[in-house]
């Protein structure tokens, strides 16, 4: 089962599960149908059949005291009474009928060969013997024989009737006893089933204990194992391998289903760890001659430290090529520096004249800066009082305007009172009308209509009047207004060309400023130069002496770098010690506990090699 997949075993342990519940299924559903069997054929053939023996014992029993009845008709002369029994016990459905029927029913079921001599030994009795004394009576008492002859008659048949009794009574015993067997053998077999449904349970409840103990401990424990080391690697980046650590990758790497891949897997990859780790040592010892094996073309560690290693040999073999060409260049910047000190020396003599031509030239451009600085702020003034006179006519246009809109509003309220004065007139005429249309009780009235119409006649003469001048004023106003427009007009012109004259006498200035301003700066980096051509002298010397401090410490730095040893086809230099540099440190253990497994089941291959 160790070989078998994680998934195989899983099915095939819930295969097993399912079979033995589908055992117990099977036996439940065949135990209950063997007792269903037997319950209905105890029901069917001994249970029902019994009453319809009783029912024909019961018909037999009243045939019996019909004869009696054919007894006392007999007796007393009373030939209908014979008849209305003989009816009774011959009609169809009569008491004859209904005992052959029960009786019949009853034969059908029966299965015992001593219930069926019994049944067909008192059937016999019947049809022979007790048929014929009552067929004997009833013609008796037809015939007028005396009852007691016919009463001597019937007992000699009494015998066969208590036989016919007897036998169905045992054939009841007999189904009574086989119903009884039928139940406790039904009970029996409940029992056993019970028992055995009890006792596959059990095994199986075992069964799935085990299998469940077993693929838990054998899916766990390698799985506890590789996580524990993992989580030691992860944690401490130890991946050194205990020798408990070897066995049980060499136990659990023998599976072949996925926990065994992984085991195999893993143990590939901590030695492919391991190998490069031990690449890492030699390379830190100096020796960059070591060959990095990669597993595949994705071997990402591989191909990283293989990059590694070929530029490690790239940029160490250029540094001792830097180092050769620092060592000739610092020879050259030494006597180019003594070069610099020489001419630095004489161009400092040549600076400190132009140095004093130019300050001559930075005072006259001052002196012009401050007259055209000067004359921006005496224009400067000229354009805000412009301005301030612009600013106050568009202020008294503005003003126009209002009055002007206040007469337009005037105007209107002056025809407001026009209408008003005009109705107040209509309405003082109607009063008049009403007045003389009341004759002497309206004379008063009539005189306030008078006076009303009157000062309704002075209101619109009053408001015509007020409404000319307003007019005549709006003229005005408006011919105002068109005159302040047109100094505004000038007035803006004349801002605007004071400006345009500002900025020109601004840009002036501060181009003059600007001009001193660079000549300063001319002035300041001359004097710069100066001092730079003076120290370019000292410095010069100065990188004399260094250039030959640097070329000792190329010669230090070619001795450093010697001591890795390169690939072949890098830079070599003459009196580099033998071998290349110190010898390296590390040699892989010969015993690092994975070239001893044997190859992988699992899909892990054989992880000790590459």
């Amino acid at each position: 089962m160790n070989n078998m997949k994680v998934s195989v075993k899983l099915i095939t342990s819930f295969l097993i599960i399912a079979v033995m519940t589908a055992i117990v299924g099977v036996m439940g559903i065949y135990g209950m149908r063997t007792i269903d069997t037997s319950f209905d054929d105890m029901y069917t053939m001994q249970t029902v059949p019994l009453p319809e023996l009783g029912k024909a014992i019961e018909m037999l029993q009243r045939q019996r005291a019909c004869m009696r009845e054919y007894i006392i008709g007999a007796a007393v002369g009373d030939m209908d009474m014979v008849d209305e029994v003989n009816t009774r016990v011959n009609r169809t459905g009569g008491y004859r009928d209904q005992m052959y029927a029960s009786l019949d029913l009853y034969e059908s079921t029966i299965k015992a060969e001593e219930a069926k001599r019994l049944f067909s030994e008192a059937r016999t009795l019947y049809n022979n013997e007790f048929r014929t004394a009552m067929e004997t009576i009833y013609n008796g008492a037809k015939s007028g024989v005396d009852a007691v002859e016919l009463y001597r008659i019937m007992g000699t048949y009494t015998a066969a009737t208590n036989k016919i009794v007897e036998n169905f009574d045992q054939c009841m015993s007999m189904k009574i006893t086989v119903a009884a067997e039928a139940s406790a053998s039904s009970s029996a077999t409940a029992d056993r089933l019970l028992y055995i449904i009890i006792a596959v349970l059990v095994v199986a409840l075992v069964a799935a204990v085990l299998l469940a103990l077993y693929i838990s401990n054998m899916m766990s424990k390698p799985l506890v194992i590789l996580s524990s080391f993992m989580k030691k690697a992860g944690s401490t980046g130890d991946i050194t391998l205990s020798q408990d650590d070897k066995s049980n990758i060499q136990k659990f790497s023998q599976a072949k289903d996925e926990i065994g891949q992984t085991i195999g897997g893993c143990a590939s990859f901590i030695q492919h760890v391991s190998n490069i780790a031990g690449k890492l040592e030699i390379i830190a010892g100096g020796d960059l001659t070591v060959d990095v094996a990669m597993l595949s073309n994705s071997d990402t560690m591989g191909k990283s430290l293989s990059q590694m290693v070929d530029n490690l040999n790239n940029m160490f073999g250029n540094i001792q090529s830097s180092t050769s060409q620092v060592s000739t260049g610092s020879k050259q910047v030494a006597d180019g520096a003594q070069s610099l000190a020489q001419g630095a020396t004489e161009q400092a003599a040549s600076i400190q004249e132009l140095s004093s031509s130019i300050a001559e030239i930075a005072n006259k451009t001052k002196e012009n800066a401050v007259i055209a600085d000067k004359t921006s702020k005496l224009s400067e003034s000229i354009k805000d009082n412009a301005l301030k006179g612009s600013r106050q006519m568009d202020e008294m246009i503005t003003a126009v305007r209002e009055i002007n809109d206040a007469s337009q509003s005037i105007s209107k309220i002056i025809k407001t009172i026009d209408d008003i004065a005009f109705q107040t007139n209509i309405l003082a005429l109607n009063a008049a009308v009403e007045a003389a249309r009341a004759g002497q009780h309206g004379k008063g009235f009539a005189v306030v209509a008078e006076e009303v119409r009157n000062l309704a006649s002075k209101s619109a003469e009053a408001a015509k009047d007020t409404g000319d001048m307003i007019q005549n004023s709006m003229e005005k106003a408006e011919f105002g207004s068109q005159i302040a427009g047109e100094t505004a007009t000038s007035l803006k012109d004349i801002v605007s060309g004071i400006s345009e004259s500002s900025q020109l006498i601004t840009d002036i200035a501060r181009a003059s400023e600007e001009q001193s301003h660079g000549i300063s700066q001319i002035n300041v980096g001359i004097d710069q130069v100066a001092q730079v051509v003076q120290q370019n002298s000292a410095t010069a010397e100065q990188s004399a002496a260094a250039s030959e401090e640097m070329s000792s410490q190329s010669a230090m730095l070619e001795e450093l770098i010697s001591q890795f040893k390169l690939k072949s086809g890098s830079t070599t230099y003459k009196g580099l010690p033998s071998g290349g540099g110190r010898k390296p440190s590390y040699s892989p253990p010969k015993d690092a506990g994975y070239n001893d497994y044997p190859p992988s089941a699992g899909g892990g291959g054989n992880f000790g090699k590459y």
